[in-house]
Formats: C-alpha cells, sequence, structure tokens
C-alpha cells in the first residue's frame, strides 16, 4: 500500500523545480526573465495564501 506523499515533500518538489529554473537561467544568462519570474511568483503567493478569495482576483486581474 503505497501512500501519497506528505506536504513537506510536495513543497520540497516545487522548491527544486523553483531552484532549476533559476539555475537555468543563469546559466543561459537570461536575467531579464527573473523580474517576470517574480511578479508570477509573487502572484501565486498571494492567491495560494487568500486561498483565491473573490476581493483579491480584480487586483491579480489588473496585473495581467
Amino acid at each position: 500500500m503505497s501512500r501519497a506523499p506528505g506536504p513537506l515533500a510536495r513543497l520540497a518538489g516545487r522548491l527544486r523545480t523553483l531552484r532549476e529554473l533559476f539555475a537555468y537561467f543563469a546559466r543561459r544568462e537570461r536575467f531579464f526573465f527573473l523580474p517576470l519570474l517574480a511578479v508570477l511568483l509573487l502572484a501565486a503567493l498571494l492567491l495560494a495564501l487568500t486561498g483565491g478569495l473573490g476581493y483579491v482576483a480584480p487586483f491579480v486581474y489588473a496585473i495581467f
């Protein structure tokens, strides 16, 4: 019987993905993508922390 990975394992996987993405940008010297990535990460964090509440949506729409 296999169990689903715990929340820490899922978080570690997501952080590994972000680390690989930053490493790719650094290796290819594509530093101009980093501000875009930072804005997307902040928007994702905002939505995750608020649970996608309705009063946050207009601000997210204004960004994009």
